[in-house]
């Protein structure tokens, strides 16, 4: 009479979690790319509500509002506050919380999003919005900001006279699915 067992032999244990770690070897650098590119919209998406959050309160304090972008260690960090002039010192998003809205809170959030080159409004890193029409103060700060991740995606985020922001793919970076080129 031969002993029959219910479970599985050491051998089908080996091939089966043989064949789950080849298949995890080919899912691990999609899982990666995914998190970059959800970290990268994310980071853009939160800099777009910095920049509305900043028209709204501009409207709403009737009071000029600047938005300073500033490159820290391998991130980023931008930041609204209200000036008395266009050409007064906004808030230093480097070093405090920004009492009208700054992105990140923490260095956690960025997670590998950084600037591809400094911000550029005008011959600044930083644009004030007028109160009275929402627009920018000096239409020549127009400008953009670029952000990228490690895996080589791009994304630009365009900030008209109007002081409408806008994300689209920057020439010679990956774009993100669905993303309007430049």
């Amino acid at each position: 009479m031969r002993f029959r067992s219910n479970g599985f032999t050491l051998v089908e244990l080996m091939v089966t979690i043989a064949v789950l770690a080849i298949l995890l070897a080919i899912a691990a650098p999609s899982f990666s790319d995914t998190a970059e590119r959800r970290a990268l919209q994310g980071a853009a998406d939160s800099v777009v509500a910095v920049i509305g959050a900043a028209k709204s309160e501009a409207a709403k304090r009737n009071a000029l509002v600047k938005v300073d972008f500033k490159a820290v260690g391998t991130g980023f960090c931008v930041g609204a506050g209200v000036v008395a002039t266009p050409s007064a010192a906004g808030c230093d998003c480097s070093s405090t919380t920004c009492p009208l809205g700054s992105f990140p809170s923490n260095g956690n959030e960025l997670r590998n999003v950084k600037l591809t080159e400094a911000a550029k409004f005008g011959s600044a890193t930083s644009f004030v919005i007028d109160p009275r029409t929402g627009m920018l103060s000096d239409e020549s700060t127009a400008g953009s900001v670029k952000l990228e991740v490690p895996r080589g995606y791009g994304l630009e985020i365009k900030v008209n006279a109007m002081g409408r922001a806008r994300q689209c793919a920057p020439s010679g970076r990956k774009a993100l699915p669905g993303m309007e080129a430049c």
